[in-house]
C-alpha cells in the first residue's frame, strides 16, 4: 500500500468521469504488470481516481481513465461495451462504519500483491483507492475501487478487455 503525501480532495462519485481517449495524468502511484505475448497493464492511482493503459510491446491499445475534472470526458457509465471493451460501474451509499470495515477489508486483500495499487489518503484512514488486475486467459480484466469517507459513497468498477477484437489508440 502506498501512502500518499496529497490531501484527500472532497470529491463525490456522481463528479467522477470517464474517456477511453488518451489522457496526460500524472499517477500518485502505479504498478506495471507484463503478461504473455509482449502486453503490459500499467494500474495508476490519479487522487481519488484511476487510470488504467494497456500496451503491446510499448505501443499503446487502450487508455481507460475514471477522474474528475476532464473537461471532455463522458459521466461514468453504469455499463458501457464496444469493439472488445467492457466497463460496468457501481456506486454504493453506505454507513460510516460500514465503509470503514469495507475499506479495511479491500486494503487487507489487496496487500501484498503485485498485480494490484492500493493507495491511501492522509487525514482519513478510509480514504483510499485501489485497482487490481485479475487473471484470465481470454482477456484482460481490472477492478478498481473508490471510497469516498466524506459522502459515504464507494465506486467500483470492473473492466474487461480484448486486446485481439478491441480497439487500439
Amino acid at each position: 500500500m502506498t501512502l500518499l503525501d496529497v490531501p484527500f480532495a472532497d470529491v463525490r462519485g456522481d463528479t467522477l468521469r470517464w474517456t477511453l481517449a488518451p489522457v496526460t495524468c500524472t499517477p500518485l502511484a502505479s504498478r506495471i504488470v507484463r503478461l504473455a505475448d509482449g502486453l503490459t497493464v500499467t494500474l495508476s492511482v490519479l487522487g481519488a481516481s484511476h487510470q488504467v493503459l494497456v500496451r503491446r510491446h510499448d505501443r499503446p491499445l487502450l487508455h481507460e481513465t475514471v477522474a474528475c475534472g476532464i473537461d471532455e470526458a463522458a459521466p461514468l457509465p453504469s455499463v458501457h461495451a464496444a469493439d472488445g471493451y467492457r466497463l460496468t460501474s457501481h456506486v454504493s451509499e453506505v454507513e460510516p462504519d460500514e465503509l470503514a470495515t469495507q475499506a479495511a477489508r479491500l486494503v487487507e486483500r489487496l496487500s501484498g500483491r503485485t498485480d494490484a495499487v492500493v493507495a491511501h489518503f492522509p487525514g482519513d484512514p478510509h480514504a483510499v483507492t485501489a485497482l487490481a488486475l485479475d487473471r484470465d486467459a481470454r482477456e484482460i480484466s481490472w477492478r478498481t475501487w473508490h471510497t469516498y469517507p466524506q459522502t459515504g459513497e464507494i465506486v467500483a468498477t470492473t473492466t474487461s478487455y480484448r486486446p485481439e477484437e478491441g480497439i487500439s489508440v
